[in-house]
């Protein structure tokens, strides 16, 4: 199938206002801490070295315990329509991509649409771990193709943490499957997908690709009722599958790395990103590394990057860019684009 025409906004994010540090997360592990400080120190080193691989500084964490992933999503999507001077009235098709969700029914996406006064429309969730929100890209992209009378979608996320990150930390084993959560962030994103370029400008999406390692599935999990937890160092060993993927998207559209001026990826960490543009032989410069700012924000942190390179003002028209997102599973899903202004 041929991918139809598609263009995707500028994104619009939203962060909660607490802004947390690295000391401020290692006195809360201290905090719940029940053993000696002889045994506290090789744990605080364990956690500190996890910080300084990733580059981990600031996260931001949503505080007030009633507010949904949905309702967080609905801010995002309400300053997206805003910003594009779209109304919530003519969006077709919504679709939320995040892991975050407070029900198993309804979809999320349901929400986010009733709290828009967005109706009436096509609704669904899509959940691919981290690879969510572009995985809702590529589901747009398919509805796009069906139905001619489909002409603006919704993607967005609300990932919000709350308890699912554990801070008790008891032995050396735990900080392996558990630190990972002390890097996380909390972010909610949305862009429109339209047939037509809109006023603001928008990247023009030239080529999808996804592609699964099963076998390494249970690596990652955050599980239904529980902690979140990851074998990071065997999970980050997989990003040597990137690179290749990322040179087989770019080949569908004739592209060599080095033709590209924006790589908007998810930001498990800088040296994950460092390790794909050192593997593809990228321009320095090409590659956005916002991880120190936000943390990793799960499935909204290619959007944050987004924002964060659009609001430096270097992205200008007929800039190319990869969106994509490594994800547990193993999923690896892009985008190539090109950045058109009107």
């Amino acid at each position: 199938m041929m991918i139809p025409q598609l263009h995707l906004s500028r994104p619009a994010v939203v962060l909660p206002d607490a802004a947390v540090d690295n000391e401020e997360l290692l006195g809360r592990v201290r905090k719940s801490f029940r053993g000696t400080t002889a045994e506290w120190a090789p744990i605080e080193l364990g956690i500190r070295y996890a910080f300084d691989r990733c580059n981990s500084k600031m996260r931001y964490l949503e505080e007030d315990a009633t507010v949904s992933p949905g309702e967080f999503a609905t801010r995002a999507a309400t300053a997206c329509l805003e910003q594009n001077g779209v109304a919530a009235t003519d969006v077709d098709l919504l679709v939320y991509g995040g892991i975050a969700r407070d029900a198993f029914e309804p979809a999320t996406a349901t929400e986010v649409a009733g709290q828009l006064g967005a109706t009436p429309l096509h609704a669904m969730d899509v959940t691919c771990a981290c690879a969510g929100l572009i995985e809702a890209l590529h589901v747009v992209a398919g509805y796009f193709a069906l139905h001619d009378d489909i002409d603006t979608a919704l993607i967005c996320a609300g990932e919000i943490t709350r308890d699912r990150v554990s801070y008790d930390f008891q032995t050396i084993e735990d900080v392996a499957l558990e630190v990972a959560g002390l890097t996380l962030g909390n972010a909610a994103a949305a862009l429109l997908v339209t047939r037509d370029l809109l006023p603001a400008g928008g990247a023009r999406v030239l080529a999808l690709q996804h592609k699964t390692f099963s076998e390494h599935y249970d690596l990652c999990r955050a599980p239904v009722d529980g902690h979140f937890v990851s074998r990071s160092n065997e999970l980050f060993a997989l990003g040597v599958h990137v690179p290749g993927e990322i040179r087989r998207l770019l080949s569908t559209v004739g592209w060599m790395p080095e033709d590209v001026d924006h790589y908007v990826f998810h930001q498990p960490s800088e040296s994950m990103v460092e390790q794909v543009l050192n593997g593809l032989g990228a321009r320095p410069r090409a590659g956005i590394f916002t991880h120190s700012l936000f943390g990793n924000t799960a499935s909204t942190s290619w959007a944050l990057a987004l924002d964060y390179r659009l609001k430096q003002g270097s992205v200008q028209a007929g800039h190319k860019m990869v969106l994509a997102s490594a994800a547990a599973g193993f999923t690896i899903v892009g985008a190539a684009a090109v950045w058109e202004d009107r």
